[in-house]
């Protein structure tokens, strides 16, 4: 049994032969790890092995991929760093990408307020060259972790804005019909949904900003970091919130809370005391235990309250596939 999500770009059933793993070996070099176990690349630090984990370097990169993966029929499953992913214990058949290593240009464009960006910068990292540019904008996304494709993909946000308040333009890799490029008008952004992306792979995107005074936007960005310390576990690895909050009513937090479900665990794996909506790995937590845990709130949430809780974490992976017998790397 698998988890379907969009975050699987390709769908396909092909496996990884020997022949396969030589191609990407000859191509990729070392920017191709197989039967690499992903727990160390996501936030969560949970995750078994991915037939191949890829970092490509280009655009030239994805499209040979993407013949590749056609020809043999193999899924691609993007993972970026994985701030909102649980990837299960048996890990992800084909092929994993992460553009987490690549696409990281910054450019400023001629009208000095709109910002062009690659899918793999980090959100810190764009955040402080806009206070070093006095750009205003991007406050709202202090603290938040991850790359800013996957801060499109799941247009993420705070209280304070999201991304899709700020974007003009969108650069999509789609591996049936290659790059398109897309304008803020073409696009809907639901709350915590991946309607614009789809199963296509954020390569670039253009902000447009507002001229600011830097030390301003510090300070409000030193404000929202001490906010968000003050209210949320960020002592062990998470992803954040695990549930959407629902569209009445109770917070997602305030219903766990009210459930009387806060510090509840399952081996490594611990309901959060400071934040109910926080499923923290305390050390070594599986991600059965994860989803143990989310199975435990979203059926007490329900016999208690009459409320659906839907995931805001996506599960990636093959629940029950039998892991095939590891093949050394091709030399």
């Amino acid at each position: 049994m698998s988890t379907k999500s969009s975050f699987e770009a390709r769908a396909g059933i092909g496996t990884m032969t020997p022949h396969i793993r030589q191609a990407l070996s000859k191509h990729f070099g070392s920017h191709v790890l197989f039967d690499e176990p992903l727990a160390p690349y996501l936030a969560y630090k949970i995750g078994g092995p991915a037939d191949a984990l890829i970092f490509p370097r280009s655009g030239e990169d994805l499209v040979w991929l993407s013949a590749l993966c056609s020809t043999h029929d193999l899924p691609v499953t993007i993972v970026g760093t994985g701030t909102n992913l649980l990837v299960v214990d048996e890990g992800i058949r084909g092929i994993v990408l992460s553009l987490s290593r690549a696409f990281q240009r910054v450019e400023l464009l001629e009208d000095t307020v709109s910002v062009r960006c690659g899918g793999g910068v980090q959100k810190a990292a764009l955040l402080e060259w806009s206070i070093g540019k006095n750009l205003a904008g991007l406050e709202f996304s202090a603290g938040v972790p991850g790359t800013l494709g996957g801060g499109i993909y799941m247009n993420a946000g705070t209280k304070y804005g999201c991304y899709a308040d700020i974007l003009t333009e969108l650069v999509l890799f789609d591996f049936k019909s290659g790059l398109r490029t897309l304008h803020r008008r073409d696009l809907y952004f639901g709350y915590r949904e991946q309607t614009a992306v789809g199963d296509s792979l954020v390569v670039s995107m253009v902000f447009q900003l507002k001229p600011s005074d830097g030390a301003v936007v510090r300070a409000e960005v030193d404000r929202i970091i001490a906010e968000r310390a003050a209210k949320q576990p960020l002592d062990y690895p998470s992803c954040g919130s695990t549930f959407k909050n629902p569209p009445e009513g109770l917070s997602a937090g305030r219903l766990i809370e009210r459930a009387g479900l806060k510090g509840t665990t399952c081996g490594g794996a611990e309901i959060s005391l400071k934040h109910a909506n926080f499923i923290l790995n305390k050390g070594n937590a599986k991600a059965r235990d994860i989803l143990t845990l989310i199975g435990i709130i979203k059926k007490t949430v329900y016999e208690q309250f009459n409320v659906q809780l839907e995931c805001e974490v996506i599960i990636l992976g093959d629940h029950q596939s039998e892991r095939p017998k590891p093949i050394q790397n091709p030399t």
